[in-house]
C-alpha cells in the first residue's frame, strides 16, 4: 500500500502536534480524536474554522465536544499552546478513510522508527494476512491477549463489521488508543480490558471463535508468578527465555475454532524446553499451518519470524515459505509483504507448490517444525529416513573434568577439535593431563568407535576413535558432542553417512538453524534407512586413503625441513 494514502499533510500535522506533547502516545491519541471528529462531525470542524475567521476563541468548544464524545477515560486534550486553527484546516481538507488511518499508523510506528513505537503495533500487511487466515465471520468472537494500540482492528473491520472483540493489555495508554480506534471503527470496546494475564485470568472459562496474537518480545509482565499458575508452571524456564510463548500457552485454554500467533522461528526448532510444548501441540493435532515470514519485516528485530496457525483435529501440517522475493519487496530499510492474495490462496487450498508443502502428521518431527525442514525435503526422503534416536545411539556432551577441588592424580587425554583426524580413525591425542575428577573421568571416558562432533562450525567437524583408544583414558572437552553406537557396524555406518555430502549438509542445516549442535538436536538427525549398506568397504577406502595422505604430508614436511 503506497504511503500516499496517508497524506504528507497529515504526517506533518502529527509532527507539529508532537512538539506540544511529551508523550508520543498522547500525540497519537490526539490525532485519532481529530480523525474521529472529521469522520463524524466535519460540519463542526468547519464551524470552528469560520469562528476563528471572526476572531472568536474555539479551543474550549473544541475540547468540550471531544470530552463529551470520548468521556474522561479516553479523552486526551490537545495542548492549548498548539495552533488549533492550523491543525483543523489540515484535517478538514483530508479524506479520512479507514485505509488512510491504517496507513498513517503504519508509517508512524513501523517506518518512522525514531519514534520507537514499532513494538506497539503490527505492520498492516501482516495484520491483513493474520485476519485473512482467520476468515472472521460476522458476530464471531475475536480475542487478542495483547492488543497494543489496536492497529489490527482495521484489518478485522475489512472482513467483518459486527464482531465481538475481547482483549487484554498491560499498558494503559495503549489500551486507551485501542479504544479510541474502536470508536472510529464503530466497534464495541467493552471487552477490551487492562490486565496482566499472569496475575489475573480475566476470561478464565471463556472460549473464543478466533484468537490473534503478535506478542511482545520485550515483555515486562514479570515472571515471579509462573510457579504458582497451573497454566505456566511446567514452562517457567521456557517463558523466561521466550516470553512470546506465554501468550500462546495462555491462549490454548481459550481456543475454540482457530488462532494465529507470530513466534520467533527458533521456537519451532530449538531442542530445549519448548520441545515439550511442540510435542503437545502435535499430539493434540492443533497445528494446521506454519508460515515463514520474510526476514527483516519487523523494525529493529534481528530474529526470524513465523506464523503458527492452530485449529482442531489436523491430520497434516501445511508449511509455507513466504521468505522469498515473490512475497516481499524492500521498502526503505525493511521489507513488506506483497502478493497476499496468492499467499492466502496457498493456505486456504492447502496447496503444494514451490512455496508450500503439506506433510502428514505421522511424518512430522516435533523437534523441528520449521518450514525449511519440510519444504526443501523430498517426501520420499522423509519416508526413507530414520533418526539417530531410533538406532539406540547414546549421545552426550563432553565435559571439563579437571580444575575443581575434587581433582586427584590421574593421567588422561583431553580430546579437542584440534585432535580430530580429518579422515578415518583418530588415534593421536595432543593434550595430556595429570590431575582431574576421577568420578567424572570414569563416567565420560571415551571408547573405541565413539564419534566426536564439534559443537560449532558452518560444517561441523567430526572424527571416530580408533580401536587403539582402549589403551588410553580419553575425555572429550565441553566443545564436543559424542555419539556412542550400540555396535561397530552402526558406528561405521553413521561415520560414512556424516562423511557423505548428504550427511555434511544435514549437520550443516542443524548448525545453520540453531548456531550450535546439542544432543537433542542430533537425536533427531535424519539418516537413510540403508546407511550401513557398503559402509565397511567405504570406510576401509577412507582409512586407506587417510594413511596415504598422512604419508604424503610426512614426505612434504621432510622436504620442507
Amino acid at each position: 500500500m503506497p504511503d500516499s494514502h496517508a497524506s504528507k499533510e497529515l504526517l506533518n500535522c502529527f509532527e507539529y502536534i508532537k512538539r506540544y506533547h511529551t508523550d508520543m502516545l498522547d500525540s497519537i491519541a490526539v490525532m485519532l480524536e481529530l480523525f474521529w471528529l472529521k469522520r463524524h462531525s466535519a460540519s463542526f470542524i468547519e464551524s470552528l474554522i469560520l469562528l476563528t475567521n471572526k476572531r472568536k476563541p474555539i479551543y474550549e468548544s473544541f475540547s468540550q465536544a471531544l470530552q463529551e464524545a470520548f468521556g474522561a477515560e479516553l479523552y486526551t486534550p490537545l495542548n492549548p499552546n498548539a495552533n488549533l486553527l492550523k491543525i483543523l484546516k489540515v484535517v478538514h481538507t483530508q479524506t479520512i478513510t479507514n485505509s488512510v488511518i491504517e496507513e498513517f499508523l503504519h508509517i508512524i510506528t513501523q517506518k518512522k522508527t525514531t519514534h520507537k513505537l514499532f513494538s506497539y503495533s503490527t505492520p498492516l500487511e501482516i495484520n491483513e494476512l493474520l485476519v485473512g487466515i482467520l476468515d472472521i465471520k460476522e458476530t464471531e468472537s475475536v480475542y487478542n491477549p495483547c492488543y497494543g494500540m489496536g492497529s489490527l482492528f482495521f484489518a478485522i473491520c475489512n472482513h467483518a463489521k459486527n464482531v465481538e472483540l475481547y482483549g487484554e493489555e498491560l499498558e494503559s495508554t495503549l489500551a486507551k488508543i485501542a479504544k479510541i480506534t474502536c470508536k472510529i471503527l464503530n466497534l464495541s470496546s467493552q471487552h477490551l480490558v487492562l490486565n496482566n494475564i499472569l496475575t489475573n485470568a480475566q476470561f478464565k472459562h471463556h472460549k473464543f471463535d478466533k484468537i490473534i496474537c503478535n506478542p511482545p518480545l520485550d515483555s515486562h509482565i514479570g515472571t515471579q508468578f509462573l510457579k504458582e499458575d497451573e497454566r505456566f508452571s511446567s514452562y517457567e524456564t521456557l517463558i523466561k527465555t521466550y516470553p512470546e510463548l506465554l501468550f500462546l500457552i495462555h491462549s490454548l485454554s481459550h481456543l475454540k475454532d482457530k488462532g494465529v500467533f507470530i513466534l520467533r522461528t527458533q521456537t519451532l526448532l530449538k531442542s530445549s524446553l519448548e520441545g515439550r510444548l511442540r510435542e503437545k501441540l502435535c499430539e493434540d493435532r492443533l497445528i494446521e499451518a506454519i508460515i515463514e515470514l520474510p526476514k527483516n519485516i519487523f523494525p529493529h528485530q534481528a530474529h526470524d519470524f513465523s506464523i503458527i496457525v492452530l485449529s482442531q483435529n489436523n491430520d497434516s501440517i501445511l508449511h509455507i515459505n513466504a521468505n522469498t522475493p515473490h512475497f516481499y519487496r524492500k521498502d526503505g530499510k525493511y521489507n513488506r509483504l506483497i502478493n497476499l492474495s496468492s499467499l492466502l490462496a496457498l493456505y486456504k487450498h492447502k496447496a503444494t507448490s514451490e512455496h508450500s508443502t503439506l506433510t502428514p502428521l505421522k511424518q512430522i518431527n516435533p523437534h523441528d517444525l520449521s518450514v525449511g525442514y519440510y519444504l526443501h525435503k523430498p517426501k520420499q526422503e522423509v519416508a526413507d529416513s530414520l533418526y539417530l534416536k531410533d538406532l539406540q545411539v547414546s549421545i552426550f556432551r563432553g565435559q571439563r573434568v579437571y580444575g575443581s577441588p575434587k581433582d586427584e592424580k590421574i593421567t588422561f587425554f583431553d580430546l579437542g577439535v584440534a585432535d580430530f583426524a580429518e579422515f578415518g580413525f583418530c588415534d593421536e591425542f595432543s593434550t595430556q593431563r595429570f590431575k582431574g575428577d576421577k568420578t567424572k573421568i570414569k563416567k565420560y571416558a571415551l571408547k573405541p568407535y565413539d564419534i566426536a562432533i564439534s559443537l560449532r562450525g558452518n560444517t561441523p567437524k567430526f572424527t571416530i576413535l580408533s580401536p587403539e583408544a582402549k589403551r588410553h583414558i580419553i575425555v572429550a572437552n565441553a566443545g564436543i558432542v559424542v555419539l556412542r553406537s550400540p555396535n561397530t557396524d552402526i558406528a561405521i555406518g553413521i561415520y560414512c553417512y556424516l562423511f557423505s555430502h548428504k550427511g555434511q549438509k544435514a549437520l550443516g542445516n542443524i548448525d545453520e538453524r540453531l548456531g550450535v549442535l546439542n544432543p537433542n538436536d542430533l537425536e533427531n538427525l535424519p539418516i537413510p534407512r540403508n546407511f550401513t549398506q557398503n559402509s565397511q568397504k567405504t570406510f576401509a577406502k577412507i582409512q586407506d586413503y587417510a594413511l596415504q595422505l598422512r604419508e604424503i604430508e610426512s614426505q612434504l614436511q621432510k622436504l620442507r625441513d
